[in-house]
């Protein structure tokens, strides 16, 4: 854990986390003449499926009517339940992600709620806005979720739990053993599947909420196909508690085009091509990050890579920090995302890189080499 926080903090109830630092914006006369290739956010490396173009010109041609949005607000539950592999009465449609678990987090009485950290600031924000109290948990080397009991030998109570598959910013998935071991200390965990699709064999864990009551799931479309700007994601659970949850969860912005796309999204060949060329990006790119110098990586599971950066004294390097390091990287188009604001994680010591498709990764490469070399 060289460089991560490993002190175990607890905050009271309604506690807040800072957002995730966004990379700092140049000024507009530099940004018009750099050819930007963004590292910084955890979509399909391949970008949007060339089938959703049709439907989305046709909506600027052909606007939607009042009669196509509202049937096509019950067609979104039958065709996510279809998609993930639940019944129809399971599923809370949402807007993005954490608009979902926004709702998720207030359809719960207060709660203490682990967390294990590092992970996403918008957990610990949206759980403390709902009046949860926050109960962070430092992982071991390699970030691996402690199970409940050894969350408890260290002295900290909990009652609930946040979980994620895979992790962010840690890249990690999750062991489908420790997920049953919260699931009877529990009573109710949230799990934050986004970026399941986009890893190296990772399973969801949708299948097991027939069978478990106090689980929820959150799955998005958002990072699946590249569509940041239509952001279209669901809670999965028991029908009690989806019911809840649909009732607080903002909707998308439009029913019919959300409904129009998941048509379009299966088969799921676009998908299936990604998975492979993830296949040979992820371990490509973690070989590459480990080879500059001052750089660590940690394992990556998903098309993520979290990374140290902690230049020796005798090294001389380009950059003084992981801060001046991602600045650096962003002036020459290359934006990647700090994590100076993640929970659990030091400042001034990580970041994390986006993995894309082969030639724009050795462009980046060939960037961050330059930078930390000086030149």
């Amino acid at each position: 854990m060289d460089g991560l926080n490993g002190r175990l903090r607890t905050t009271g109830w309604g506690a807040l986390a800072p957002a995730s630092a966004a990379p700092d914006m140049l000024p507009g006369s530099e940004v018009s003449i750099i050819d930007w290739l963004d590292f910084s956010q955890t979509l399909n490396p391949l970008g949007m499926p060339e089938a959703f173009s049709p439907a989305l010109n046709l909506l600027t041609r052909n606007p939607i009517t009042p009669e196509e949005e509202r049937t096509s607000q019950a067609q979104i539950p039958v065709l996510l339940a279809k998609r993930y592999g639940v019944r129809p009465d399971c599923v809370a449609v949402g807007a993005s992600a954490t608009d979902v678990l926004a709702a998720v987090a207030n359809s719960f009485e207060p709660r203490s709620v682990a967390v294990p950290v590092p992970s996403r600031a918008a957990y610990e924000r949206c759980l403390g806005t709902a009046g949860h109290r926050i109960v962070e948990v430092p992982g071991p080397d390699g970030f691996v979720v402690p199970d409940p009991q050894a969350v408890r030998r260290m002295g900290l109570s909990f009652d609930a739990a946040m979980l994620a598959n895979p992790a962010f910013p840690t890249s990690r998935l999750l062991a489908r053993q420790t997920l049953l071991d919260y699931l009877q200390a529990c009573t109710w965990v949230i799990v934050d599947e986004r970026g399941i699709d986009l890893t190296l064999g990772g399973e969801s864990t949708a299948s097991m909420i027939d069978e478990h009551s106090n689980l929820i799931v959150i799955r998005s479309l958002t990072d699946t196909f590249s569509l940041p700007g239509m952001p279209l994601s669901c809670a999965l659970a028991h029908p009690a508690v989806a019911g809840r949850i649909s009732q607080i969860a903002k909707r998308p912005a439009s029913a019919a085009l959300s409904a129009r796309l998941l048509k379009l999204a299966t088969p799921d060949h676009h998908l299936e091509r990604a998975r492979e060329v993830l296949e040979t990006e992820i371990p490509w790119m973690q070989c590459m990050l480990s080879l500059v110098p001052g750089i660590s990586i940690y394992p990556a599971e998903a098309n993520y890579v979290m990374c140290s950066f902690a230049p020796g004294r005798s090294m001389h390097l380009g950059a003084a920090d992981a801060p001046d390091l991602v600045r650096k990287l962003q002036k020459r188009g290359f934006p990647v995302r700090t994590l100076d604001r993640t929970p659990g994680v030091s400042p001034g010591s990580h970041f994390c890189v986006s993995v894309r498709t082969r030639s724009d990764n050795e462009r980046f490469i060939a960037a961050l080499r330059q930078i930390v070399a000086g030149s």
